[in-house]
C-alpha cells in the first residue's frame, strides 16, 4: 500500500516521464494536490535528484514559473528485443534515449536453452561494455514476439519448451527485475508515450511486417492486454478465402497473404505464370528474392508489384474496418516493414476504407504510418519497466542497492 506522498511522487514521474516537461500549475492540472503540496513534492525529488529544472516556461505578466523534468541519468533500463532471426539489446535512459550502440546478434534457429545463454551472454557484455552504474539500472525489459501468456509468463514460440517464465528463469541470472512482454504491446506503448499516439486516448496500432501482421491497443489511455495478454492476433483471423495453411496450423489466415514468405510466393507463383516484373531478373539470376527486392521494384514503378500492394491493401482495409467498427479509435498506425511501401500501401488502405467503413466513424479517425522505425520495441521496454518499478515502491530505492 502506497502513503499519499509517495502515490504523489510516482505520479509527478508517471506525467513527467509522459510530458517530458512540467510546471508546477500544469502537475496541479494533472493530478488532485494543492500548489504548496506540489511544491514540497518537488523541491523534495530535486533533492533525490530524480527532476531537474529545465528551465523557466514563458511569463503571460505574472511571476515566470520553473520547468521540471525527469533526470535522465538517475535510472537506466536494459532493453531487449527477440526477433525471428536476430536479438538487439541496448541501454536507454529515462528520455526515451538509447544511450549505447544497439548490439545485434543472430540467432537463428536455436533451441530454448541456446537462446538464454544467448541472451544472457549479450547482456551481461552491454552491460560490461557501457559506463553505467550498476547501481542505477532499474532492470532488464524484454520485448518477444508471438503468444506470451501474461498470466504464467510463458512464451510459447520461443521458450515453450521451456515450459517457466522466462522472466523467472533470467532473473535468477542478474541482480535485476527482468520483465518479458509482447513485443507488439512494447511498439504499442512507445508509439503511446513518445511516437505519434502521445496524448490519443484510444489507438490501435497495426504492425505489418516481413514475419507476419500484429496489434495493440489503446483504450482509454490504457495498455489492454485482455484476459492472458494474448491480443491483437489480428494475423490468424480467417478472412481470405485462398484454402492456404497458416504455419499456425489454420487456412485463409490473413497472414497467408501478408508476409515477407507469402508474398515471395505469389510473385514466384506468378512470374511461373507468365506474368512480367522486373522481379524474375532476379529469379533468372538464382537470387533469393527478400522483401527489401520486392519494395525497390514497387518504388522503381514496377506495374506488377503495384498491383500486388493494392492487393495487399484490400485484405489490410477490411480488417482495419472491422477493427474501426469495434472500437473506434481515433487514430491507427500503422508500423513495420511493408510500411516503407509509403503511399503505395496506405493510399488504396484509404481509398478501400472509403468502400467499406462507415463515414461517421472513418472521419474521427487518423490512420498515419509510424516514425519510430526499428526502435519502438525496444523504447517501449522502459515505459514497461518504469511502471513496474513505481507500483512496486522500488524506484527510489536505484542508486542505493
Amino acid at each position: 500500500m502506497q502513503s499519499k506522498p509517495q502515490s504523489l511522487k510516482n505520479d509527478i514521474i508517471r506525467h513527467l516521464y509522459k510530458h517530458g516537461q512540467l510546471t508546477i500549475p500544469m502537475l496541479r492540472k494533472l493530478v488532485n494536490y494543492t500548489v504548496p503540496t506540489l511544491c514540497k513534492v518537488v523541491e523534495e525529488l530535486l533533492h533525490q535528484q530524480v527532476l531537474v529544472i529545465k528551465g523557466k516556461a514563458a511569463s503571460n505578466g505574472g511571476r515566470c514559473a520553473y520547468t521540471y523534468t525527469l533526470n535522465a541519468s538517475y535510472a537506466y533500463c536494459i532493453v531487449v528485443c527477440v526477433e525471428r532471426f536476430t536479438l538487439r539489446v541496448a541501454i536507454a535512459n529515462l528520455n526515451n534515449e538509447l544511450i549505447t550502440l544497439i548490439t545485434s546478434v543472430k540467432i537463428g534457429i536455436t533451441t530454448p536453452n541456446d537462446m538464454l545463454k544467448i541472451l544472457q551472454r549479450s547482456v551481461r557484455k552491454i552491460i560490461n561494455d557501457s559506463k553505467v552504474n550498476r547501481r542505477q539500472i532499474m532492470g532488464i525489459s524484454i520485448a518477444i514476439p508471438g503468444l506470451t501468456d501474461k498470466n504464467s509468463g510463458i512464451n510459447y514460440n520461443y521458450f515453450g519448451n521451456i515450459n517457466r517464465p522466462v522472466s523467472e528463469i533470467f532473473s535468477k541470472m542478474f541482480p535485476y527485475p527482468v520483465l518479458v512482454q509482447h513485443d507488439m504491446d512494447a511498439m504499442t506503448l512507445a508509439e503511446h508515450t513518445i511516437g505519434l499516439g502521445k496524448g490519443i486516448e484510444n489507438m490501435l496500432y497495426l504492425y505489418v511486417g516481413g514475419t507476419g501482421i500484429g496489434m495493440g491497443m489503446i483504450l482509454n489511455g490504457k495498455l489492454y492486454m485482455g484476459l492472458d495478454g494474448m491480443v491483437g492476433e489480428i494475423g490468424h483471423i480467417p478472412i481470405v478465402d485462398n484454402n492456404k495453411q497458416c504455419h499456425c496450423g489454420k487456412t485463409g489466415c490473413l497472414e497467408t497473404e501478408i508476409s515477407e514468405s507469402a508474398l515471395v510466393s505469389k510473385i514466384m507463383e506468378s512470374i511461373q505464370g507468365g506474368s512480367s516484373t522486373m522481379l524474375s531478373t532476379y529469379l533468372k539470376n538464382g537470387t533469393y528474392l527478400t522483401l527489401q527486392h520486392i519494395l525497390q521494384a514497387l518504388h522503381s514503378g514496377d506495374a506488377f508489384t503495384i498491383n500486388l500492394f493494392a492487393q495487399i491493401s484490400e485484405h489490410l482495409s477490411k480488417v482495419i474496418t472491422i477493427m474501426l467498427h469495434l472500437l473506434n479509435p481515433e487514430m491507427i498506425i500503422l508500423g513495420g516493414e511493408l510500411t516503407a511501401a509509403g503511399q503505395y500501401l496506405l493510399f488504396p488502405i484509404q481509398q478501400h476504407m472509403n468502400r467499406y467503413a462507415l463515414p461517421q466513424l472513418l472521419k474521427s479517425c487518423k490512420i498515419v504510418a509510424s516514425t519510430m522505425g526499428t526502435h519502438a520495441p525496444l523504447l517501449g521496454n522502459v515505459a514497461f519497466m518504469l511502471e513496474y518499478t513505481l507500483n512496486n515502491n522500488t524506484f527510489f530505492d536505484i542508486g542505493t542497492r
